[in-house]
């Protein structure tokens, strides 16, 4: 008897969300995100929402998870184009690898509160997306978690 392998397409958000994410952590905007990478402006403007990257981005000062991404976003754009100009060697390709090794090591380390905070909140809002239905409801629990979030970055107790 033969399995059936069926083959799994990945979507543009696997392909392309942590790439747009890290960039944006870096300092692009989205317009210039949308120059780098095929996607639409209205998927961007979705994903930059969800994904809350402007807390992240006001989290790269104090989190090493969140430098360790805006890190990889200029790595990326330094190395895609070295590889355009056909600039990049062995040798420093190796370096990249290295570098992007550590810049791992470095994001997976040093979790404070807010890191942590910001971590299982963006998780849990994602969960919430997708069982809430009532907007009324969803926009309650945004705005508690918004709250949260301010008292964390002013230092209160949440």
């Amino acid at each position: 008897m033969t399995a059936i392998r069926k083959k799994i397409r990945q979507g543009k958000r696997d392909l392309y969300f942590d790439d747009a994410q890290s960039l944006y952590l870096a300092g692009k905007g989205l317009e210039e995100i949308q120059e780098l990478l095929p996607l639409a402006p209205t998927t961007l403007k979705h994903w930059h929402k969800e994904g809350q990257w402007e807390e992240k981005r006001r989290q790269v000062p104090v989190s090493s998870r969140w430098l360790g991404e805006a890190l990889k976003g200029i790595l990326r754009e330094k190395a895609g184009k070295m590889l355009e100009k056909g600039d990049l060697k062995p040798q420093e390709l190796e370096e990249l690898t290295k570098l992007l090794t550590l810049i791992d090591r470095m994001g997976s380390q040093g979790w404070d509160l807010r890191t942590a905070a910001l971590e299982v909140m963006d998780r849990f809002g994602a969960f919430i997306r997708g069982w809430v239905t009532d907007p009324e409801e969803l926009r309650r629990l945004t705005t508690m978690m918004q709250e949260f979030f301010r008292k964390l970055e002013e230092g209160e107790e949440a």
